[in-house]
Protein backbone atom coordinates (compact mmCIF):
# COMPACT_ATOMS: atom_id res chain seq x y z
CA UNK A 1 0.00 0.00 0.00
CA UNK A 2 1.15 3.56 -0.95
CA UNK A 3 1.65 6.00 1.43
CA UNK A 4 -0.87 7.97 0.27
CA UNK A 5 -3.43 5.27 0.89
CA UNK A 6 -2.24 4.94 4.18
CA UNK A 7 -2.47 8.26 5.34
CA UNK A 8 -6.05 7.87 3.90
CA UNK A 9 -6.53 4.78 6.08
CA UNK A 10 -5.19 6.42 9.00
CA UNK A 11 -7.62 9.42 8.54
CA UNK A 12 -10.50 6.94 8.29
CA UNK A 13 -9.58 5.05 11.58
CA UNK A 14 -9.44 8.27 13.14
CA UNK A 15 -12.89 8.74 12.53
CA UNK A 16 -14.38 5.31 12.71
CA UNK A 17 -12.16 3.81 16.09
CA UNK A 18 -11.27 7.27 17.72
CA UNK A 19 -14.08 8.99 17.87
CA UNK A 20 -17.27 6.03 17.18
CA UNK A 21 -15.72 3.62 19.04
CA UNK A 22 -14.91 6.18 21.94
CA UNK A 23 -18.39 6.28 22.54
CA UNK A 24 -18.74 2.47 23.07
CA UNK A 25 -18.04 3.90 26.73
CA UNK A 26 -21.72 5.17 26.49
CA UNK A 27 -23.27 3.78 29.38
CA UNK A 28 -20.76 1.92 31.78
CA UNK A 29 -16.56 2.06 32.71
CA UNK A 30 -13.94 0.39 30.98
CA UNK A 31 -12.26 -1.93 32.27
CA UNK A 32 -8.79 -0.90 34.13
CA UNK A 33 -5.89 -0.14 31.39
CA UNK A 34 -2.84 -2.29 31.62
CA UNK A 35 0.21 -0.40 33.59
CA UNK A 36 -2.77 2.66 34.53
CA UNK A 37 -1.19 4.76 37.36
CA UNK A 38 -3.41 8.11 36.91
CA UNK A 39 -6.98 8.33 38.14
CA UNK A 40 -9.23 5.59 38.77
CA UNK A 41 -7.85 4.07 35.64
CA UNK A 42 -11.71 3.78 34.78
CA UNK A 43 -13.01 5.33 31.44
CA UNK A 44 -15.48 8.68 31.99
CA UNK A 45 -18.97 7.62 31.75
CA UNK A 46 -21.89 9.93 30.46
CA UNK A 47 -22.75 12.29 32.92
CA UNK A 48 -26.81 13.05 33.21
CA UNK A 49 -27.94 16.86 32.82
CA UNK A 50 -30.15 18.39 34.93
CA UNK A 51 -33.40 19.01 33.08
CA UNK A 52 -34.18 21.65 35.80
CA UNK A 53 -31.62 24.69 37.34
CA UNK A 54 -28.66 23.85 38.36
CA UNK A 55 -29.34 24.52 41.72
CA UNK A 56 -32.27 23.82 43.59
CA UNK A 57 -34.33 24.69 46.73
CA UNK A 58 -33.90 22.57 49.73
CA UNK A 59 -36.33 20.05 50.02
CA UNK A 60 -37.14 20.61 45.88
CA UNK A 61 -37.26 16.82 44.13
CA UNK A 62 -34.18 16.16 42.12
CA UNK A 63 -34.30 16.67 38.41
CA UNK A 64 -34.98 13.65 36.08
CA UNK A 65 -32.78 12.04 33.56
CA UNK A 66 -32.57 12.81 30.31
CA UNK A 67 -32.72 9.13 29.85
CA UNK A 68 -32.30 6.02 32.05
CA UNK A 69 -29.11 3.99 31.99
CA UNK A 70 -30.66 1.28 29.67
CA UNK A 71 -30.30 3.57 27.10
CA UNK A 72 -26.82 3.72 26.59
CA UNK A 73 -26.45 -0.14 27.26
CA UNK A 74 -28.57 -0.36 23.85
CA UNK A 75 -26.81 1.86 22.02
CA UNK A 76 -23.47 0.76 22.75
CA UNK A 77 -24.62 -2.92 22.01
CA UNK A 78 -26.19 -1.89 18.79
CA UNK A 79 -23.04 -0.38 17.76
CA UNK A 80 -20.90 -3.12 19.19
CA UNK A 81 -23.25 -5.30 16.59
CA UNK A 82 -23.24 -3.02 14.13
CA UNK A 83 -19.07 -3.72 14.07
CA UNK A 84 -19.89 -7.52 13.91
CA UNK A 85 -21.89 -7.10 10.81
CA UNK A 86 -19.34 -5.93 9.07
CA UNK A 87 -18.22 -8.94 6.85
CA UNK A 88 -21.60 -9.71 5.78
CA UNK A 89 -22.65 -6.91 3.81
CA UNK A 90 -21.54 -5.98 0.75
CA UNK A 91 -21.40 -2.16 -0.31
CA UNK A 92 -19.87 0.11 -2.35
CA UNK A 93 -17.61 3.25 -1.32
CA UNK A 94 -16.70 6.20 -3.17
CA UNK A 95 -13.35 7.83 -1.53
CA UNK A 96 -11.38 10.88 -2.20
CA UNK A 97 -8.05 9.95 -2.68
CA UNK A 98 -5.81 11.56 -0.51
CA UNK A 99 -2.36 12.82 -0.74
CA UNK A 100 0.19 15.48 -0.60
CA UNK A 101 1.75 17.24 -3.45
CA UNK A 102 4.46 20.67 -3.87
CA UNK A 103 1.01 22.69 -4.44
CA UNK A 104 0.15 22.30 -0.75
CA UNK A 105 -2.89 20.57 -1.53
CA UNK A 106 -3.79 17.16 0.72
CA UNK A 107 -7.11 15.12 0.09
CA UNK A 108 -7.45 16.42 -3.71
CA UNK A 109 -6.45 13.80 -5.56
CA UNK A 110 -8.84 11.23 -7.26
CA UNK A 111 -12.27 9.81 -6.54
CA UNK A 112 -12.04 6.53 -6.64
CA UNK A 113 -15.77 4.29 -6.53
CA UNK A 114 -15.14 0.98 -5.15
CA UNK A 115 -17.02 -2.35 -5.15
CA UNK A 116 -16.44 -4.33 -1.83
CA UNK A 117 -17.04 -7.68 -0.86
CA UNK A 118 -16.30 -8.37 2.77
CA UNK A 119 -14.63 -11.92 4.36
CA UNK A 120 -13.80 -12.80 7.65
CA UNK A 121 -10.90 -14.52 6.39
CA UNK A 122 -8.12 -12.45 6.29
CA UNK A 123 -6.89 -11.85 2.55
CA UNK A 124 -10.05 -12.62 1.17
CA UNK A 125 -12.23 -9.20 1.04
CA UNK A 126 -11.98 -7.91 -2.20
CA UNK A 127 -12.00 -4.65 -3.49
CA UNK A 128 -13.56 -4.25 -7.00
CA UNK A 129 -12.65 -0.55 -8.76
CA UNK A 130 -15.12 0.02 -10.99
CA UNK A 131 -14.83 4.05 -11.41
CA UNK A 132 -12.35 6.72 -11.53
CA UNK A 133 -13.38 10.29 -11.30
CA UNK A 134 -17.05 9.13 -12.49
CA UNK A 135 -15.41 7.43 -15.41
CA UNK A 136 -16.19 3.91 -15.58
CA UNK A 137 -13.05 0.90 -15.13
CA UNK A 138 -12.71 -0.77 -18.42
CA UNK A 139 -13.69 -4.25 -19.11
CA UNK A 140 -10.79 -5.46 -19.42
CA UNK A 141 -9.24 -4.35 -16.42
CA UNK A 142 -12.55 -4.99 -14.24
CA UNK A 143 -11.49 -8.57 -15.81
CA UNK A 144 -7.71 -8.46 -14.70
CA UNK A 145 -8.61 -7.48 -11.30
CA UNK A 146 -11.15 -10.20 -11.35
CA UNK A 147 -8.30 -12.14 -12.18
CA UNK A 148 -5.69 -11.39 -9.69
CA UNK A 149 -8.45 -11.78 -7.01
CA UNK A 150 -9.64 -15.50 -7.68
CA UNK A 151 -6.00 -16.21 -7.82
CA UNK A 152 -5.10 -14.77 -4.72
CA UNK A 153 -8.47 -16.34 -3.18
CA UNK A 154 -7.28 -19.93 -4.40
CA UNK A 155 -4.16 -19.58 -3.21
CA UNK A 156 -5.22 -18.39 0.45
CA UNK A 157 -8.14 -20.95 0.82
CA UNK A 158 -5.86 -23.76 -0.34
CA UNK A 159 -3.16 -22.62 2.46
CA UNK A 160 -6.06 -23.22 4.73
CA UNK A 161 -7.24 -26.33 4.04
CA UNK A 162 -3.67 -27.83 4.10
CA UNK A 163 -2.97 -26.50 7.50
CA UNK A 164 -6.59 -27.52 8.42
CA UNK A 165 -5.37 -31.10 6.98
CA UNK A 166 -1.82 -31.14 8.66
CA UNK A 167 -3.90 -30.39 12.02
CA UNK A 168 -6.63 -33.26 11.40
CA UNK A 169 -3.75 -35.78 10.78
CA UNK A 170 -1.21 -34.68 13.31
CA UNK A 171 -0.40 -36.58 16.47
CA UNK A 172 -2.58 -35.48 19.36
CA UNK A 173 -0.03 -33.69 21.38
CA UNK A 174 0.65 -31.77 18.26
CA UNK A 175 -2.70 -30.88 17.10
CA UNK A 176 -3.45 -29.96 21.02
CA UNK A 177 -0.36 -27.94 20.87
CA UNK A 178 -1.92 -26.15 17.71
CA UNK A 179 -5.20 -25.44 19.05
CA UNK A 180 -3.17 -23.58 22.34
CA UNK A 181 -1.31 -21.67 20.19
CA UNK A 182 -4.62 -20.40 18.02
CA UNK A 183 -6.36 -19.92 21.09
CA UNK A 184 -3.25 -18.08 22.78
CA UNK A 185 -2.50 -15.85 19.69
CA UNK A 186 -6.61 -15.07 19.47
CA UNK A 187 -6.46 -13.92 23.06
CA UNK A 188 -3.56 -11.84 22.30
CA UNK A 189 -4.88 -9.93 19.47
CA UNK A 190 -8.57 -9.52 21.48
CA UNK A 191 -6.38 -8.45 24.38
CA UNK A 192 -4.63 -5.83 22.09
CA UNK A 193 -8.16 -4.69 20.55
CA UNK A 194 -9.59 -4.22 23.86
CA UNK A 195 -6.57 -2.26 25.16
CA UNK A 196 -6.66 0.34 22.31
CA UNK A 197 -10.31 0.33 22.85
CA UNK A 198 -9.96 1.37 26.28
CA UNK A 199 -7.38 3.63 25.55
CA UNK A 200 -9.37 5.78 23.80
CA UNK A 201 -12.09 5.41 25.58
CA UNK A 202 -10.06 6.90 28.87
CA UNK A 203 -8.75 9.65 26.70
CA UNK A 204 -12.32 10.96 26.82
CA UNK A 205 -15.02 12.44 28.92
CA UNK A 206 -18.28 12.41 28.07
CA UNK A 207 -21.76 14.26 29.33
CA UNK A 208 -25.53 13.76 28.19
CA UNK A 209 -26.29 17.38 27.56
CA UNK A 210 -29.78 17.67 25.92
CA UNK A 211 -32.86 16.22 23.84
CA UNK A 212 -33.60 17.52 20.68
CA UNK A 213 -35.36 17.17 16.83
CA UNK A 214 -32.37 15.66 14.73
CA UNK A 215 -33.11 15.48 10.98
CA UNK A 216 -37.04 15.21 12.07
CA UNK A 217 -36.47 12.72 15.33
CA UNK A 218 -35.86 12.41 18.46
CA UNK A 219 -32.25 12.86 19.49
CA UNK A 220 -30.07 12.39 22.66
CA UNK A 221 -27.39 14.69 22.77
CA UNK A 222 -23.69 13.70 23.89
CA UNK A 223 -20.96 15.82 24.20
CA UNK A 224 -17.45 14.58 24.41
CA UNK A 225 -13.87 16.42 24.87
CA UNK A 226 -10.16 14.99 26.13
CA UNK A 227 -9.89 14.28 29.63
CA UNK A 228 -7.17 16.64 30.89
CA UNK A 229 -5.37 14.34 32.74
CA UNK A 230 -5.28 11.26 30.16
CA UNK A 231 -2.13 9.48 29.17
CA UNK A 232 -2.82 7.74 25.83
CA UNK A 233 -0.81 4.24 25.71
CA UNK A 234 -1.85 3.79 22.17
CA UNK A 235 -1.74 5.88 18.80
CA UNK A 236 -5.38 5.35 18.43
CA UNK A 237 -5.73 6.97 22.10
CA UNK A 238 -3.47 10.06 21.17
CA UNK A 239 -5.65 10.66 18.21
CA UNK A 240 -8.73 10.30 20.53
CA UNK A 241 -7.57 12.91 23.00
CA UNK A 242 -7.04 15.81 20.02
CA UNK A 243 -11.30 15.95 19.23
CA UNK A 244 -14.31 17.67 20.72
CA UNK A 245 -17.41 17.18 19.81
CA UNK A 246 -21.13 16.16 19.08
CA UNK A 247 -22.69 12.84 18.81
CA UNK A 248 -26.48 12.39 18.13
CA UNK A 249 -28.18 9.04 19.22
CA UNK A 250 -31.64 8.31 17.66
CA UNK A 251 -33.77 8.27 21.11
CA UNK A 252 -36.36 5.37 19.32
CA UNK A 253 -33.68 3.07 17.70
CA UNK A 254 -30.55 3.70 19.96
CA UNK A 255 -28.07 4.42 17.21
CA UNK A 256 -25.52 6.75 16.93
CA UNK A 257 -26.81 8.76 13.93
CA UNK A 258 -24.12 11.30 13.71
CA UNK A 259 -20.99 12.33 15.11
CA UNK A 260 -19.69 16.18 14.45
CA UNK A 261 -15.78 16.52 15.92
CA UNK A 262 -13.38 19.35 16.07
CA UNK A 263 -9.79 18.81 16.49
CA UNK A 264 -7.85 20.79 19.40
CA UNK A 265 -4.84 19.84 18.60
CA UNK A 266 -2.39 19.33 15.30
CA UNK A 267 -2.29 16.19 13.57
CA UNK A 268 0.27 14.84 11.84
CA UNK A 269 0.47 12.55 9.06
CA UNK A 270 3.68 10.73 8.09
CA UNK A 271 5.49 10.97 11.74
CA UNK A 272 5.10 14.69 11.20
CA UNK A 273 7.23 15.02 7.98
CA UNK A 274 4.85 14.56 5.14
CA UNK A 275 1.89 17.04 7.16
CA UNK A 276 0.70 18.56 9.56
CA UNK A 277 -3.28 19.39 10.31
CA UNK A 278 -4.12 22.50 12.42
CA UNK A 279 -6.41 22.25 14.71
CA UNK A 280 -9.86 23.29 14.06
CA UNK A 281 -10.39 20.53 11.40
CA UNK A 282 -13.93 19.46 11.38
CA UNK A 283 -14.55 15.50 11.07
CA UNK A 284 -17.82 14.23 10.88
CA UNK A 285 -19.46 10.83 10.43
CA UNK A 286 -22.83 9.68 9.76
CA UNK A 287 -24.65 6.45 9.75
CA UNK A 288 -28.18 5.20 8.39
CA UNK A 289 -30.15 2.17 8.77
CA UNK A 290 -29.42 0.14 5.85
CA UNK A 291 -31.86 -2.73 6.57
CA UNK A 292 -34.66 -3.54 8.99
CA UNK A 293 -32.71 -3.10 12.21
CA UNK A 294 -29.32 -2.43 10.90
CA UNK A 295 -27.19 0.55 11.30
CA UNK A 296 -23.86 1.11 9.29
CA UNK A 297 -21.55 3.83 8.58
CA UNK A 298 -22.48 5.86 5.29
CA UNK A 299 -20.64 8.80 5.53
CA UNK A 300 -16.77 10.31 6.98
CA UNK A 301 -15.19 13.38 6.35
CA UNK A 302 -12.77 15.58 7.55
CA UNK A 303 -11.52 19.13 6.45
CA UNK A 304 -9.16 21.37 7.52
CA UNK A 305 -6.06 23.60 7.33
CA UNK A 306 -2.46 23.14 7.64
CA UNK A 307 1.24 22.52 6.32
CA UNK A 308 2.93 20.47 4.13
CA UNK A 309 6.55 19.96 6.03
CA UNK A 310 8.53 19.06 3.25
CA UNK A 311 7.57 21.86 1.12
CA UNK A 312 6.76 24.61 4.16
CA UNK A 313 3.39 25.22 2.24
CA UNK A 314 0.09 25.67 3.51
CA UNK A 315 -2.43 23.21 2.54
CA UNK A 316 -5.74 22.34 2.77
CA UNK A 317 -7.94 18.90 3.12
CA UNK A 318 -11.03 17.89 2.18
CA UNK A 319 -11.05 14.13 2.99
CA UNK A 320 -14.42 12.09 2.16
CA UNK A 321 -15.50 8.33 2.23
CA UNK A 322 -18.71 7.49 1.31
CA UNK A 323 -20.56 3.89 1.53
CA UNK A 324 -23.89 2.95 -0.09
CA UNK A 325 -26.05 0.08 -1.66
CA UNK A 326 -25.38 -2.36 1.44
CA UNK A 327 -26.90 -6.00 0.43
CA UNK A 328 -26.18 -9.25 2.27
CA UNK A 329 -22.99 -10.18 1.06
CA UNK A 330 -25.30 -13.76 0.48
CA UNK A 331 -27.02 -12.66 -2.05
CA UNK A 332 -24.60 -10.61 -4.12
CA UNK A 333 -22.75 -12.77 -7.09
CA UNK A 334 -18.38 -12.56 -6.86
CA UNK A 335 -17.23 -10.89 -10.49
CA UNK A 336 -15.55 -13.23 -12.32
CA UNK A 337 -16.38 -16.12 -10.24
CA UNK A 338 -16.19 -19.80 -12.13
Amino acid sequence: MSRDARAGNVVARLLVTAVTVSLLALGGPAPLRAGTSQGTGQAATPRQTATGPATRPAGAAAPQPLVDESFFDEARERLAEAFRLDDFYAYQERRTELNTNPFGRLGTGDVQLYEVYPSPTRGLTYRRLIATNGEPTSAADLARQDREYHQRATEIRRRLAEEAAERLHGAPEERAAAEVRRAEELERSRERAREQIDDVINAMQFRVDRRETFEGRSAIVVTFEPRPDADPQTRRGDLARKFAGTAWIDEAEREIRYVEAVSVDSISFGLGLAARISDGAVATLRREKVADGVWMLTSVTLTGRGRAMLFLRGLSLDYSVEWFDYRPVDEVPLPGAR
